[in-house]
């Protein structure tokens, strides 16, 4: 069809269009994440994400068996692009790989690629994905599991990261897993901030913050 997007391969953001997915399921991926965005996760339906691709959502069905499943998908992917082999490989410099992990929830950077006819930055883009789906995981067994889990990983990927630091005498000798709580308690409060309120530095405050922390270790 002729409104139909190539994927945005390589381009920000990239945790839904990496992995090992087709091209297809790039593609809605991108176009569901521009439908939520959009309208929300009540109002999403598979029409918007087929609207969005430029094809009928009926494809959508040979890929995922419902708009949860994809989502959930959408989610898992961003995880494991963000831990990437993190629990595995050496730490080499524990201060500057807790600060990379740091920028990169954050999502410092505005490139807008994938939402072009939209005021809406990338960065709030993707804050407000993550509030969207949080939230409907008050209601949801299934998605509270998903997020449960996501934020078990994220833990256990920080309090390697700092039990590091400490070992290396990066650190001072704080207790790791409460130290790491308290960075992602920041992390999701200053995405939480920054969607459901007019404070545009919210996400560089919560940065600045967390720096502090940082050289505080």
């Amino acid at each position: 069809m002729s409104g139909e997007r190539k994927p945005l391969v390589n381009e920000y953001p990239i945790w839904f269009i990496m992995g090992n997915a087709s091209e297809t399921e790039h593609r809605i991926r991108e176009a569901a994440f521009r439908a939520l965005v959009k309208h929300g996760y009540a109002d999403l339906s598979l029409t918007d994400i087929g609207n969005e691709l430029g094809q009928n959502p009926s494809i959508i069905y040979h890929y995922y068996d419902s708009k949860d499943d994809l989502l959930f998908s959408m989610l898992e992917t961003f995880v494991d692009i963000f831990v990437d082999g993190r629990g595995d490989r050496p730490i080499t410099d524990p201060e500057q790989e807790l600060r990379e992990m740091v920028d990169h929830v954050l999502q410092t950077e505005d490139k807008n690629d994938i939402l072009p006819d939209s005021s809406t930055d990338m960065r709030t883009a993707i804050s407000r994905m993550f509030v969207e789906l949080w939230t409907h995981a008050i209601w949801d067994d299934d998605f509270r599991r998903e997020t449960t889990e996501i934020e078990l990983r994220l833990k256990e990927i920080f309090t390697k990261t700092i039990r590091a630091g400490i070992e290396r005498d990066q650190f001072r000798p704080v207790n790791p897993e409460r130290t790491a709580d308290h960075i992602l308690f920041l992390l999701k409060q200053g995405i939480y901030t920054r969607v459901t309120t007019n404070r545009d530095d919210a996400t560089e405050r919560v940065h600045s913050i967390i720096d502090e922390l940082i050289d505080d270790l």
